[in-house]
């Protein structure tokens, strides 16, 4: 089962487009399969995830990226299913993924949620509670809270002190904003991501 993520990104007209479409295209170009991702109409984008368990992975990350600019934010559909490449661009490719995941980013205005899931199988529902409940702070972290988490989600493994001096504060400073962050409740939210795709694999009906 492959993973899709598409997304719109919110406040774009109203920012110069060098804030945003460096990060975005690196992001993109790490957790994507080669070359099947894009960026159109100058804030929309679209790619494959080479590890689709990491969608919410690499979601997160161009979030935070986003939002500790302090003015930007995104809306990403990740959709599950069946890929069939054509001339190795997304662009042209088919599948259930992308019908997903494009027909999601139209409708998540409307409801009123900034990131969900589809993988055409009751287990959605769960997994996309569970986002909603997590958006609750997610779409409300601070400049400070989305930098702190950016740089998590670059460096896992960095110690608190390490990443006080990345973000220029002391370890104690730094361990404030993880708990603003709510950080403990995001790993959680990722882990349950990747069990969820583990479960929608094995009982994939495309």
């Amino acid at each position: 089962m492959k993973a899709i993520i598409a997304g719109d990104i919110i406040n774009s007209q109203q920012n110069d487009p060098n804030l945003y479409l460096t990060v975005l295209r690196d992001i993109l170009r790490e957790y994507s399969q080669k070359d099947m991702q894009q960026i159109y109409r100058g804030d929309s984008f679209q790619a494959m995830i080479a590890q689709p368990e990491n969608a919410l992975y690499a979601s997160l990350k161009i979030k935070a990226a986003l939002r500790k600019t302090g003015s930007l934010d995104v809306r990403i559909a990740i959709g599950l299913g069946d890929v069939n490449i054509i001339d190795n661009a997304i662009a042209v490719s088919t599948g259930s993924a992308l019908k997903r995941s494009g027909e999601l980013l139209d409708s998540l205005k409307s409801l009123g949620q900034n990131l969900m899931v589809s993988s055409g199988q009751s287990t959605d529902n769960y997994m996309n509670a569970a986002l909603k409940f997590a958006l609750l702070y997610m779409d409300n972290w601070t400049t400070n809270s989305a930098e702190t988490v950016y740089e998590l989600l670059c460096h896992p493994d960095i110690k608190q002190n390490e990443l006080g001096k990345k973000l220029g504060v002391q370890q104690a400073t730094a361990s404030r904003r993880l708990d603003r962050a709510n950080w403990k409740e995001t790993q959680v939210l990722l882990q349950l991501f990747q069990q969820y795709y583990k479960d929608v694999s094995h009982g994939n009906t495309i």
